[in-house]
C-alpha cells in the first residue's frame, strides 16, 4: 500500500467495536500500517458479538469482527502484563498515532496513556475516543449508541409525534459511525502537524459531543423557542410541503419530497410498483427514491468499495465512506487473526529473537487463546 496517501504513517490500534476500530481501519484503508492490539486476556468485543458457532477458533470467524478490521496486523500483548506494557511502550516509541476507545482511565493505570506514550516519543498523536470525553462528571459512564442517541439529543427528534423517541440500536449506532468518520480526519490533520512542528498531541473525542455537533440547527431553533424541543414530527420536515414514504403496489417504500402538496400520492403509489412511482414523480420534477434495504446496496454496482465490497475470500468488509481518484478501497490483507502478526512485527520493529519470543509466550504475555472467564 505505499502508494496510498497515508503510506509511513504507523499507527498503535487500542480501538474496539466501531469508534475506535472503525476509526483505524480508516487510516488503514489510507494506507497507514496499522497494528491492531488484543490479548487473549481481552479480546475485541466484536469478536464475541459476531460469535459463529462453538467450534475452537471460533473468535477468529466474526463478521462484526471482520467488518471493521481489515487491512490491519494484528498483535497478542496483554497490556495487564507488566512485560506486556513493556513491549507496547517500545512500540509506541516507533508509532505515529495511537487509537484507543476504552473506558478512562484503562490505559492511565497500565502507564500506557498519552502522559506516558508522550515521554517516549514526543510526535505522538494520541485520538482518545470515549463516550462522554476525557474529563467531566460523566466521564467513566458506559454507554452504546442507544444512551448516545439519548445523551446527544438525537432520539428527541425521531420518532412520530405523540409517541416515544426512537434509537437508532445496535443495528446502527449512529454516534459511532459518525465519530469514526471525525476522528480519522482529526488524525490526519494532527500528523500532519505532528510532522511540521516536531510535537504530537492529545485528541480528546466525546461521542457525545460529536452527535450533538450535527444538531446544531435543532439545539438553535429550540433555543429561541423551548417548545420546539419537544416535537417529534416523524418524516414531515418544517417548510416543506409534504415528506413521507408510500407503500407502492409491489410491497416496496418509497419515500418522496414535494415542495407542493400532492393530493394524490398516497392512490398513485397503491396503484403502481414501486420503479413506477419513482419514475412518474421524477417526471413531474419531484424528488423520490425507493427505500433500499441491504439485499439492494448490494446489487447497486455504483456502491461498490463504498458501502461494501468483499475480501479475497467473498466475505463481505465494510467500505470506505468516500472514493479516491474514483475508487473505493482495496482490501490489502483480511481481518487478523488474534495475534497473527505478534512474532513476525516483534521480529521487525524490535528486533526479539526466537529465544525473547519463547519467553514472552510461555508467560502469556502472547496469548491467541482467549481466557475462559472473559467470553
Amino acid at each position: 500500500m505505499s502508494d496510498r496517501p497515508l503510506a509511513g504513517v504507523r499507527v498503535l490500534d487500542f480501538g474496539l467495536l466501531t469508534a475506535g476500530a472503525n476509526t483505524s481501519a480508516m487510516l488503514a484503508d489510507l494506507g497507514a500500517e496499522v497494528l491492531k492490539i488484543e490479548s487473549g486476556a481481552y479480546l475485541d468485543p466484536f469478536r464475541v458479538v459476531g460469535k459463529p458457532d462453538n467450534a475452537d477458533g471460533w473468535w477468529n470467524r466474526s463478521p462484526q469482527f471482520r467488518f471493521t478490521n481489515r487491512n490491519k496486523r494484528g498483535l497478542a500483548l496483554n497490556l495487564k502484563d507488566p512485560q506486556g506494557q513493556r513491549v507496547i511502550r517500545a512500540l509506541a516509541a516507533q508509532c505515529d498515532v495511537v487509537v484507543e476507545n476504552f473506558r478512562r482511565g484503562v490505559l492511565d493505570r497500565a502507564e500506557l496513556g498519552y502522559k506516558d506514550l508522550s515521554a517516549i516519543n514526543p510526535k505522538i498523536v494520541f485520538a482518545a475516543i470515549s463516550s462522554q470525553g476525557d474529563t467531566g462528571p460523566e466521564r467513566m459512564n458506559v454507554s452504546f449508541g442507544s444512551t448516545l442517541d439519548a445523551t446527544s439529543g438525537i432520539a428527541a427528534l425521531t420518532g412520530y409525534e405523540g409517541e416515544e423517541p426512537r434509537i437508532s440500536g445496535m443495528d446502527v449506532n449512529y454516534p459511532d459511525q459518525i465519530v469514526s468518520l471525525f476522528a480519522s480526519g482529526m488524525v490526519i490533520t494532527a500528523v500532519m502537524e505532528a510532522r511540521r512542528s516536531g510535537k504530537g498531541c492529545f485528541l480528546d473525542f466525546s461521542q457525545r459531543e460529536v452527535a450533538s455537533f450535527t444538531l446544531g440547527e435543532e439545539i438553535l431553533a429550540a433555543a429561541c423557542d423551548p417548545k420546539r424541543a419537544h416535537i417529534r414530527r416523524g418524516n414531515a420536515n418544517e417548510g416543506i410541503a409534504q415528506q413521507d414514504t408510500y407503500l407502492c403496489k409491489d410491497g416496496r417504500w418509497i419515500a418522496v419530497t414535494a415542495e407542493a402538496a400532492q393530493p394524490d400520492l398516497t392512490a398513485l403509489c397503491a396503484s403502481q410498483t414501486s420503479q413506477q412511482a419513482v419514475a412518474e414523480l421524477l417526471k413531474r420534477g419531484i424528488a423520490a427514491a425507493p427505500c433500499n434495504d441491504g439485499n439492494d446496496l448490494l446489487r447497486d454496482t455504483t456502491l461498490s468499495g463504498v458501502t461494501l465490497l468483499r475480501d479475497a475470500e467473498g466475505r463481505l468488509v465494510k467500505g470506505l465512506p468516500y472514493r479516491l481518484d474514483g475508487q473505493g478501497i482495496t482490501i490489502e490483507r483480511p481481518a487478523p487473526d488474534l495475534g497473527q502478526h505478534t512474532s513476525e512485527v516483534l521480529r521487525e520493529m524490535l528486533g526479539y529473537d526466537d529465544a525473547k519470543l519463547e519467553d514472552l509466550a510461555k508467560a502469556g504475555v502472547t496469548s491467541t487463546t482467549p481466557d475462559v472467564g472473559d467470553v
